[in-house]
This record gives structure tokens, C-alpha cells and sequence, in this order.
């Protein structure tokens, strides 16, 4: 057995705060093939939190894994489905999974809902990831969903906040998005729409 699988096994069969932790690369780097064989099997067993690692194992493989996963997982109120999503944007570059994640979010449970803000954030920024931001602050009850959908409506907007003078205005227009405020939320978002280039 290689230094690897030995790894890989110790980070697999690990438990708490050190599973939580996930796996190193020095667990994949030098397996056998057949340590591969075992190990990508393993993951799958695992997904939807290591399908990173099952990209990195074979990406070709895991494609057709994970994309049915991501199908038969989707409008589970407690499940990760987007995960899976963000996972397969980033590596197949298709958005129509973005589309799923926002599609899917309203279905999701009010402790999901903050994370799966934050999994459409990391997809690439456009038009329909701006248009869903801006939806959330104006309609959202969930505090810290809206509060997430805020920094990345600004972000995604380019709202400068690199320097003191510009931070206190961003930080203004983050107030106020979050605020319960409509007219307040509307003045804001006006005022963050025309600085996008």
C-alpha cells in the first residue's frame, strides 16, 4: 500500500472536528490504480462533500456520478444538492446548474438557505446571479440569507470598497440593503446599479 492510500484511509475513517476537516491532497497524490479503484468508490459514498475530491480523482468519471446525484437530489430541504451544483458549474462551465441552484433555493430549509447564497456567489457573476441577489434583499425574510445576498449584490456590481472613503459608502449601501426598509432597500440598489460598468 502506498503513503497515500494509508492517508487517504486515516482522513476517511477520521471522525469530528478532524473529519470536518476533509481530505489533503497527499491523499490522492500517488495511489495505485488500483487505490484509485477503492478510494473513488469511497467517495462517491460520500458525496455530496467530497465530490470535489472525486473531480480531482477522475473527472471524467465523475461526471455522470454526479450529475445524477445532483438530479435525485434536488428539492431536499436538508440536503447539500448544491454542492453538486457549484461543483458542476465549476468544472463543466454549463450554467444551467447556477439555474438550478437558483431554481432550487426557495425549496431549501431556512438554515440551508445562507449557504446556498453563498455556492451561487462562487458560480460566476452575471446578469441572472444579480437579478437573484436583488430578489433576496427585496423579499427574503431569512436575515442572514439577505444579509449574504447584499455583500454579493455590491460585489457582483463592482461597488468600490478598497479604500476608507469608498468603504464608508459601501458600507452605508450595505446598511441599507439589509434594513427592513423597502424604500431604503430600492434607494440602494438603485444607487449600487448605476456604478456597474
Amino acid at each position: 500500500m502506498t503513503i497515500a492510500y494509508d492517508t487517504f484511509m486515516r482522513q476517511y475513517h477520521a471522525t469530528g472536528s478532524e473529519k470536518a476537516d476533509g481530505y489533503s491532497r497527499d491523499a490522492f497524490t500517488g495511489l495505485a490504480p488500483e487505490e484509485k479503484e477503492e478510494v473513488f468508490k469511497l467517495l462517491v459514498t460520500e458525496l455530496p462533500w467530497s465530490v470535489e475530491w472525486l473531480f480531482f480523482l477522475d473527472a471524467a468519471r465523475a461526471l455522470p456520478i454526479v450529475k445524477d446525484a445532483e438530479q435525485k437530489g434536488r428539492g431536499d430541504p436538508f440536503g447539500d444538492t448544491y454542492r453538486l451544483q457549484a461543483a458542476l458549474v465549476d468544472h463543466t462551465g454549463d450554467l444551467s446548474y447556477q439555474g438550478h441552484m437558483i431554481d432550487d433555493y426557495p425549496a431549501y430549509h431556512k438554515r440551508k438557505k445562507p449557504l446556498v447564497v453563498l455556492a451561487i456567489n462562487r458560480t460566476p457573476a452575471n446578469d441572472v446571479t444579480i437579478d437573484f441577489f436583488k430578489n433576496l434583499i427585496l423579499t427574503e425574510t431569512n436575515e442572514a440569507a439577505v444579509a449574504r445576498a447584499s455583500m454579493y449584490f455590491l460585489d457582483s456590481l463592482d461597488v468600490a470598497n478598497a479604500m476608507q472613503h469608498d468603504r464608508v459608502k459601501y458600507d452605508r449601501l450595505l446598511d441599507a440593503l439589509r434594513s427592513e426598509d423597502m424604500s431604503a432597500k430600492l434607494h440602494a440598489i438603485a444607487l449600487a446599479s448605476e456604478v456597474k460598468p
